[in-house]
């Protein structure tokens, strides 16, 4: 990927990739358009076994098909589920106790090649997209080297994918991160830790977008019921009502604002306990 504007000053800043492939003494090539013809060429002339692509754009089938043993890719899921843009956030949501990493052979159409290697990896109630993606990078990356290892030593026979079972993980919209109140507890919470630590979770309050993070879902016979969207306060955190309970909300970010500790929140703005959000 070409070197991006960005900052105040709009300096070119490149990628944490390139900066290590550099540091390497590795060459790097940042074509604007992959069906470049000069591009191409030089691609030829490298004479490569294989391609290895993780979290880039679609290649063209003018690349993909120059390398001898063509290209292969690293997905976060349990391919075929979850193809698409957002795997992670897409589990999460959903509310998936399991999720994983695919190695698989590059086809035309997206995330529908014949897989090589798959791990799994088990989804807690709380963790965040945040979290489970750290934990399956540092998988994919160790799935990887042992997929090119094993494909070297013709150990892996690749398996097509079962096209029926197949479900879809689209890009996320501002619309998946509205939280709607009246939903149960459960898909509340899901939404929260999906779409932290970005691009979060949101609510409104007193006309103001707010995003909420590290929700727990907890039985309280003390706290009184709640109306959808109703808050109360107890230190550390707020309880919000739902369409079936409570949720307890741990962090917050009102718009413009840091995001903070509920504890440090209230602080500002006390008289949240006793409204709503919505």
């Amino acid at each position: 990927v070409p070197d991006k504007r960005c900052g105040r000053g709009l300096k070119k800043k490149s990628s944490p990739i390139k900066k290590i492939a550099l540091g390497l003494n590795y060459t790097v090539y940042e074509p604007p358009d992959l069906r470049d013809l000069d591009f191409l060429s030089t691609i030829n002339r490298i004479d490569a076994d294989i391609f290895v692509v993780v979290a880039y754009r679609i290649l063209p089938n003018s690349l993909i098909s120059i390398p001898r043993e063509g290209a292969i890719n690293i997905h976060a899921s349990l391919l075929p589920k979850y193809r698409g843009a957002a795997p992670i956030h897409r589990a999460i949501l959903n509310g998936e106790n399991e999720t994983g990493v695919t190695a698989f052979k590059i086809q035309k159409t997206v995330d529908t090649g014949d897989i090589l290697l798959q791990e799994n990896y088990k989804l807690s109630k709380n963790i965040t997209t945040g979290e489970a993606y750290d934990s399956l990078a540092s998988i994919g990356a160790k799935l990887i080297i042992t997929t090119l290892d094993r494909l070297e030593k013709n150990e892996l026979i690749s398996k097509p994918q079962d096209h029926a079972s197949a479900t879809s993980a689209p890009k996320i919209t501002s619309d998946d991160c509205l939280i709607d109140w009246h939903k149960s507890t459960d898909i509340i919470h899901n939404q929260i830790r999906a779409f932290s630590p970005k691009p979060g979770a949101y609510t409104y309050f007193q006309k103001k977008r707010v995003k909420l993070f590290n929700s727990k879902i907890k039985n309280n016979s003390r706290t009184a019921a709640l109306q959808p969207g109703e808050i109360n306060y107890t230190n550390p955190c707020l309880e919000v009502g739902t369409g079936n309970g409570i949720i307890h909300i741990y962090e917050i970010q009102i718009e413009g604002k840091k995001r903070l500790s509920v504890s440090q929140f209230v602080v500002g703005l006390p008289q949240i306990k006793g409204d709503y959000f919505g």
